[in-house]
């Protein structure tokens, strides 16, 4: 379930963000622990026995990993919405039972990556593997003409030119056809990088192929289509490449807010309240948060803001009541309802009191 689907459902939710280490000899055992005291921890919260009894099946049938790692979950009476595995535990566990989801801490880990696609090409064909913004994996594979796609290295006359011009025409059309599944695959996932890997001269044809005005072209050395290629070493340098894509999106959106800074007619508010009148102007395009500066800071909305409904829809009808909620759960449900983006942010570029909005219009 992605994000924005996560933020339609209705609660209360019990979102967690938890150690889920297994790294010691008597790791099994600290795991029943740290989930027995969790529990109780959001029972006292009044967290419903449903999702409690959900979350409790997740914890116990999910096999651990080796080594340290975190958790997230988030779950409301019905189901377990998000169940997802960090690279490291958290540096501060959190169990909260809400009426909103809270998501910072798996839009954190999500803005690591950026929707991307890895095409591992030879002169026959290409192997497609692309990831989603919501991190889905979908494999596909473009196979091209498999004869002849090697030139022969001996003399024959006319007959050796006809070859020679048959298997440059056999790979020009098989790289045509992995560029145009490429492409294809890219669109559909909105890439901002495709990855190409394996035969130096097939993949530097597809990079010429392709030309994507859209996404970020990268050429890595590791990996093939053979069987027995490294694969972690593939793995190391596609990760490389997909969050050097992540951290160049994020300063972009960080000069644009830094460029806005200051000016009257700028495209972007700072601070909770000029948030807050943006979602309900239904003018926020990107939102940019800092967890750890927003704090536990509160807003007051009405209720039908968190269904979709703006401003202008029930300004008029006295019967709604606003609600007070966490600001670090309200503002990120309310954008993703928008269809805006969220880009969280830290050290010397977090916005004041920990949260900006980057506009749609003036």
């Amino acid at each position: 379930m992605n994000l924005r689907e996560v933020a339609q459902r209705r609660g209360p939710f019990v979102s967690l963000c938890i150690d889920a280490s297994h790294d010691t000899e008597d790791a099994e055992d600290q795991r029943k622990l740290r989930w027995r005291s969790i529990r109780e921890r959001l029972a006292a919260q009044q967290a419903p026995e449903t999702a409690l009894a959900l979350l409790d099946e997740a914890v116990a049938e999910t096999r651990p990993g080796q080594g340290r790692a975190g958790r997230v979950l988030i779950a409301d009476s019905d189901r377990v919405l998000v169940d997802h595995l960090l690279p490291e535990p958290p540096t501060r566990e959190i169990t909260r039972v809400s009426p909103l989801p809270y998501l910072l801490p798996l839009i954190e880990e999500q803005s690591r990556e950026v929707p991307h696609v890895i095409a591992v090409v030879d002169r026959i064909g290409c192997d497609l593997y692309g990831v989603d913004e919501d991190e889905n994996l979908i494999e596909e594979a473009a196979q091209g003409t498999a004869h002849p796609v090697h030139k022969v290295h001996h003399g024959g006359g006319w007959a050796h030119r006809s070859m020679h011009r048959r298997v440059e025409e056999t790979v020009r059309r098989n790289v045509d056809e992995a560029a145009a599944a490429v492409r294809n695959l890219a669109d559909r996932i909105n890439a901002q990088i495709i990855v190409l890997v394996g035969e130096v001269g097939a993949r530097s044809a597809l990079a010429k192929a392709l030309e994507s005005p859209t996404a970020r072209i990268v050429e890595v050395e590791a990996g093939a289509r053979a069987a027995g290629a490294d694969s972690a070493a593939l793995e190391a340098q596609v990760q490389q490449a997909v969050r050097t894509q992540a951290r160049q999106r994020q300063r972009q959106v960080v000069e644009q807010l830094t460029t806005a800074r200051g000016r009257a007619d700028g495209m972007a508010v700072e601070g909770v309240p000029e948030t807050v009148s943006a979602l309900l102007a239904a003018n926020a395009d990107t939102l940019l948060i800092d967890a750890e500066t927003i704090g536990d800071r509160a807003v007051e909305l009405d209720p039908e803001l968190l269904r979709g409904i703006t401003e202008a829809d029930w300004i008029n009808d006295s019967a709604q009541q606003p609600c007070i909620y966490r600001a670090d759960e309200a503002l990120p449900v309310v954008t993703l309802l928008q269809g805006g983006s969220i880009v969280p942010v830290e050290g010397a570029v977090v916005p004041e009191e920990g949260v900006a909005t980057l506009l749609r219009h003036r």
